[in-house]
Formats: structure tokens, C-alpha cells, sequence
């Protein structure tokens, strides 16, 4: 008989609290720079919804789009710009993960992963305007608007990291 040992095992996940406050800062910004709107979804490790919202006029499409895009980045484990810009070989018929019986997979930029300590940890996704930003381009579309959420992220991230350090250094 085989006996195994469980070791526990932590997984993280992006917190609503977070992923509201990374949805806000986008919304806020793609409402100042004049483009056009968007939707932005925000999803967890196992690529649940965890916070979501469309401004006023979105194309339908988008509503969907941004969520399957976050999808797509935890899914894959990577940004979505990754599978858009794989080479496609010539004889074969193009990667789209739809072929492998997952109809949410997207490879539309816009969808960026959120990793702590190399983990995955959620992902955030724009859509609305373009995949990625051209050098004639006046406004962020999709994927500089997802990324600005994810720098929202980070900065509250390392100052919490920060904090927590500052907290154990001066209980030792």
C-alpha cells in the first residue's frame, strides 16, 4: 500500500478589492483620453470572473471579448499577444484554441496576466479599440489600457509587500 503525504499548497488569487480598484483605473483612463469605450474584465487563478464593467456605448462584441481575453491569458499562461503574434506556419491551419474544443479562448490582444512571486494569479483584458497601440495612435487601446491596470496592481502590491515587510522586521 502506498501512503502519500500531503503537503499543503497556497494558491493566490487576485482579490475582488483588487481587481475593482484595477477595472476603475481603466475605466477612468479610457474615459479621459477620448477613445472609444471599452469593457474590462478582470478573472481569478482558475479564470472565474471576479469584476467587470462596460462603459456607456461599448460594441456588444466587447463585453464578450474582454472576458474571454482574461480568460485566455490564465488559460495559457501568458499575455494574449503572445498567441496573436505566433508565426503561422504555412501548410498548417492556423493555432486558435477554439480547435481544441475550448470555444472561450481568444488570441485578441488585450488579455495580460497578473503573476505574484511567478504564479499565476488572475488576469486583466480590455476590448473595445484596437489590440495594440500603433506609433500613429493618439489614445492606449486595448492592451496599453489592460497593462495600465496591471501597473495599478503591482504598485499596490509592492507597497503592501513593503509594508508587510516593514511590519516583521520591526516585530523581530
Amino acid at each position: 500500500m502506498l501512503q502519500l503525504k500531503c503537503m499543503p499548497i497556497n494558491i493566490l488569487s487576485i482579490a475582488q478589492s483588487e481587481a475593482s480598484k484595477m477595472v476603475s483605473s481603466v475605466i477612468e483612463m479610457a474615459g479621459k483620453d477620448g477613445g472609444s469605450p471599452v469593457a474590462v474584465a478582470v478573472v481569478d487563478y482558475a479564470a472565474r470572473l471576479v469584476a467587470f464593467t462596460a462603459m456607456d456605448h461599448v460594441m456588444p462584441a466587447s463585453i464578450k471579448l474582454a472576458q474571454a481575453k482574461a480568460y485566455s491569458a490564465v488559460i495559457g499562461m501568458r499575455d494574449t499577444i503572445q498567441w496573436a503574434s505566433t508565426k503561422k506556419h504555412p501548410e498548417y491551419i492556423d493555432f486558435d484554441m477554439r480547435n481544441w474544443t475550448d470555444e472561450n479562448f481568444t488570441c485578441f490582444t488585450g488579455g495580460i496576466i497578473i503573476t505574484v512571486n511567478s504564479q499565476v494569479i488572475g488576469a486583466i483584458a480590455v476590448s473595445g479599440r484596437k489590440g495594440k497601440k500603433d506609433d500613429a495612435d493618439l489614445v492606449m487601446q486595448d492592451n496599453e489600457l489592460a497593462e495600465y491596470g496591471k501597473l495599478g496592481f503591482k504598485i499596490l502590491h509592492e507597497a503592501e509587500s513593503a509594508n508587510h515587510k516593514f511590519v516583521l522586521e520591526n516585530n523581530l
